[in-house]
């Protein structure tokens, strides 16, 4: 296409259009034109000839050159950046509106890159270029309270609440000002999560949504409510509302719908329901592409959890380190995601008890923590009662060092604090808790019958740490429980102590498999040490029994005897063999598996430092 060839098909085009009467009349019904002048494709016709003539002779060079790239298939061919005349121009006779530049929407587009590539300064100029720009003909452009509102998020995400309480302060008196009511909600939504939100935890009740309140922004309160420690009943009932102001939206976005579903599978996971949990992470992940959506983000961090608590410490890595994770996440995320690699690094290094590679080589090496978006504390007079986990973890080192005393309020707490949540999760860990604390005060039948209330939710398999430690203590209830309760120094009869062991030895084996299963080498050891315990003390009540029944029972006895004790020796080989390893592991200063595995996430984080 030449300059010419582009003159002389507007010039046919035109003719297509029959030219005004003299006298000013309409042309008359029996022209040849085909085109009436006066329709939407006559006026467009002409409206393009017009345009064509005012054009520069670059101007015109300009057209043929988009229209040779629009030929070639380039999806970008003319939509370059608009030049006024002042450089040059490309309109031979320019009019007074081509001289005005206009808005463009390039400094919102590096905005919104230097956000992901956590460049705060570059952020803030290309912010403040975007609307320092032409909107209208007017002076005021009335985007002021806009330009603030933006400041205040990109404070907020970067975690400096003061400064976004101070741009959200002038946000909300410019847009007041200016009548803007949409705008002085979003702002009072910001303002909610700077500010502690305890009257719901006071008064039991949830405040109602305001009117054109986004779905996006209720889900919010949810995280806030878990922070706080609310139940996860009022997580629920801010999650339904969102889910009625998403039904009554005609233009509710797609990532609202997968929001909502990353909200639900967290709040089943905090109710200890995994299998509804999963159902509604795999709808995300199958359904949103990979990136920096923070549905998906969030839902393979749950996933590789999982598979975490599930024993599976591969899967959760091959999950965490697929490209498809990380790849495309933004700066902010990076860091979640960082820090959720060590953490999952770390878990493995304490249930080995490799504390010389833990202070040696994952200590040093542990990443920022990334900025947490939470509200501002603010001093209560009330004293805060520790979480559900941090009950539960005291509670545990207390156990360990045999203070049984001190251990009982701690778990009393954590049992009370889980219910009340509804973090049934942490609920078992606690039963089975106060089940250990009641063999050591004498209580064994109400352990017992604590533990087999929650053993039908433990025996899933969806914490396998939890599912050992409950099966572990279960045995030791059952075997404590045939003791006479009056005069503990009595041994049971025979054959209600072969009853006891053999019903425990089940739990016992489900016990040694998953401490084998996540590497905990010294519960495990604890484990078949009291197996050995169990097996020894069958022979020895089988061969009561055979004393007891005659000739007939003696020779049954026998073999089951020799049998026990062949079992016997099979844990004592399998304890020093266990033990073994547990030295040659716990003494490692260089984990070469770790060592790659940390390399990997190093040169992860270089290729997202450096992405344009």
């Amino acid at each position: 296409m030449t300059h010419d060839g582009m003159s002389q098909f507007f010039t046919d085009v035109i003719a297509f259009v029959p030219e005004r009467e003299l006298d000013g009349s309409q042309p008359s019904p029996s022209s040849t034109h085909s085109v009436e002048r006066r329709s939407f494709f006559g006026l467009f016709i002409r409206r393009c000839y017009l345009s064509f003539f005012k054009l520069s002779w670059r101007g015109t060079m300009r057209l043929i050159q988009d229209y040779k790239d629009w030929t070639d298939g380039k999806d970008t061919a003319g939509y370059g950046m608009q030049e006024t005349d002042r450089g040059g121009g490309l309109l031979l006779l320019p009019t007074q509106s081509d001289e005005q530049q206009y808005a463009q929407s390039e400094p919102y587009e590096n905005y919104e890159k230097a956000v992901k590539q956590g460049d705060t300064q570059a952020a803030t100029e290309n912010l403040r270029k975007f609307f320092d720009q032409r909107f209208s003909d007017s002076v005021e452009s009335g985007l002021t309270q806009h330009a603030l509102l933006h400041m205040a998020r990109l404070h907020y995400s970067q975690g400096s609440l003061t400064a976004a309480a101070n741009a959200l302060g002038e946000a909300l008196k410019v847009a007041r000002i200016s009548n803007d009511s949409i705008t002085v909600l979003h702002c009072n939504n910001l303002m909610k999560r700077l500010s502690p939100a305890l009257e719901s935890n006071r008064t039991g009740k949830i405040p109602p949504v305001q009117q054109r309140t986004s779905a996006l922004e209720v889900l919010w309160d949810v995280k806030k409510m878990i922070e706080v420690g609310e139940s996860i009943r009022a997580g629920f009932t801010k999650l339904y509302q969102s889910m009625g102001i998403a039904d009554a939206s005609y233009a509710d976005p797609h990532e609202s719908l997968w929001a909502r579903h990353a909200c639900q599978a967290t709040l089943w996971v905090f109710a200890g329901v995994e299998s509804l949990a999963q159902t509604h992470e795999n709808f995300v992940i199958a359904f949103t592409e990979p990136g920096d959506d923070e549905a998906r983000f969030t839902c393979l961090l749950m996933r590789a959890r999982r598979l975490l608590r599930q024993g599976n410490f591969g899967g959760a890595l091959l999950v965490l380190l697929n490209p498809e994770t990380w790849s495309g996440l933004n700066l902010r995320q990076h860091g979640v995601w960082a820090s959720e690699v060590w953490k999952t690094l770390r878990v493995a290094v304490q249930r080995r008890q490799q504390d010389t590679l833990m202070r040696s080589f994952l200590q040093p090496r542990r990443p920022a923590e990334p900025n947490n978006m939470q509200m501002q504390s603010t001093h209560t007079p009330f004293p805060k009662m520790l979480s559900a986990q941090r009950s539960s973890i005291l509670a545990k080192s207390l156990i360990e060092g045999k203070e049984f005393s001190q251990a009982i309020p701690v778990v009393l707490d954590a049992l009370w604090n889980s219910e009340f949540v509804g973090s049934w999760a942490y609920h078992r860990v606690a039963v089975s808790q106060l089940a250990e604390i009641s063999v050591e005060f004498g209580m064994a039948g109400k352990g017992r019958r604590m533990i087999e209330g929650i053993l039908p939710q433990v025996l899933n398999g969806d914490d396998v740490e939890i599912r050992a430690y409950a099966c572990y203590t279960l045995a030791r209830c059952i075997i404590a429980e045939s003791w006479s309760k009056d005069d503990p120094t009595i041994p049971p009869p025979p054959a209600r102590q072969n009853a006891a062991l053999e019903e425990a030895l089940p739990f016992l084996h489900v016990a040694e498999q998953d401490y084998t299963t996540i590497e905990m080498y010294q519960e495990r050891l604890n484990v078949i040490y009291m197996l050995s315990v169990v097996y020894h003390n069958l022979a020895l009540g089988y061969q009561a029994l055979a004393e007891e029944g005659g000739a007939i029972m003696a020779a049954e006895a026998a073999e089951m005897v020799k049998q026990m004790h062949k079992e016997r020796d099979r844990m004592a080989e399998m304890y020093h063999e266990v033990d073994k390893v547990r030295k040659e592991v716990r003494g490692m200063e260089v984990d070469e598996e770790l060592s790659t595995l940390w390399g990997l996430v190093v040169k992860a984080s270089a290729v997202v430092g450096t992405r344009s």
